[in-house]
């Protein structure tokens, strides 16, 4: 059973028992809260030589992003983490990882548990944080409204690639290093124009297909209007690598033309891309003007 099988069969069975928006949304909300939960492992996230600065980030990454794509400011953290034997040396700098990433995201740690592993590398970390003043869902995007991304893609994959090619700089790698968009998360959050979101996690057409589905329209991504400039210097189909790129922690978010979002955050210090539009129907397109193709189940997926 694959990730989102798997997550979809959860749903059904737990219906009606959980938070609300509770699961299939980026984060589950009580009592103003939200709460995201994220699992990075080795050999399925990140590989045996990955430093544990650079593992620990991304866990901060994924969950802080979850927070973001909800509208909220995440405050505290819990962490569970395995260590192999073969890594216990790197335990005192796995703290220091830890340490560094909450001051990074200046959220807190207040908790956790810890305990070996027989093999590899596990770590569990939980968010808390506080929800704002209009909680942002898949589910709230309507027909002629504008789809916008925070940022450009494509950088996680090529650099996911070169790290499993023989020639790469660690230090360099971008895929551990994606930042999630905290700041902007928390004005989306407070703004009142925003009538959708989420976090890109598993590339641009999956994570648009989660947001076409639990809104129920169809999202037409205008290939003129994607930023490319930042992937001209590498040799890659650009449009393939700007949908198909996972765990870029860019937000992709909807609103009425008329209310001028994207104007609104360039005028408090963000630069957002206006991408696409939505209209009736269901799916996910690319449009190039003389024809569109059906980008909805273009990402990744966690087997």
């Amino acid at each position: 059973m694959k990730e989102f099988e798997f997550i979809k069969l959860l749903k059904e069975k737990c219906k009606g028992c959980g938070s609300t928006p509770g699961i299939g949304d980026d984060a589950a909300l009580f009592d103003n809260f939200l709460v995201a939960n994220d699992i990075v492992c080795e050999g399925i996230h990140f590989l045996k030589a990955t430093p544990a600065e650079h593992v620990v980030l991304k866990v901060f990454s994924a969950n802080i992003s979850d927070i973001a794509a909800m509208g909220g400011t995440p405050k505290y953290v819990l962490l569970g983490i395995a260590v192999p034997k073969a890594r216990e040396g790197e335990k005192k700098n796995i703290i220091e990882a830890i340490k560094k990433s909450a001051g990074l995201y200046d959220v807190e740690v207040i908790g956790g548990d810890t305990t070996s592993a027989s093999n590899d590398l596990f770590v569990s970390l939980t968010v808390i944080g506080k929800k704002g003043r209009f909680l942002l869902s898949r589910s709230g995007a309507g027909e002629g409204e504008r789809v916008y991304l925070s940022r450009p893609l494509g950088l996680a994959r090529i650099s996911l690639e070169k790290e499993l090619g023989a020639d790469f700089d660690i230090d360099a790698f971008k895929h551990y290093k994606m930042m999630a968009e905290k700041e902007l998360g928390e004005v989306l959050g407070n703004v009142g124009t925003v009538t959708s979101c989420i976090d890109i996690s598993d590339g641009l057409g999956r994570d648009a297909s989660h947001l076409s589905e639990e809104s129920g329209v169809k999202i037409v991504i205008e290939e003129k209007r994607l930023p490319f400039s930042h992937l001209k210097q590498f040799d890659v189909d650009k449009v393939d690598y700007f949908i198909n790129s996972g765990e870029e922690f860019a937000l992709l978010f909807t609103a009425k033309k008329e209310h001028a979002v994207d104007s609104y955050l360039k005028d408090n210090g963000f630069e957002v891309h206006d991408i696409g539009y939505t209209q009736k129907g269901s799916g996910v397109f690319l449009s190039n003007g003389a024809k569109r193709i059906s980008i909805s189940s273009k990402g990744y997926e966690h087997k």
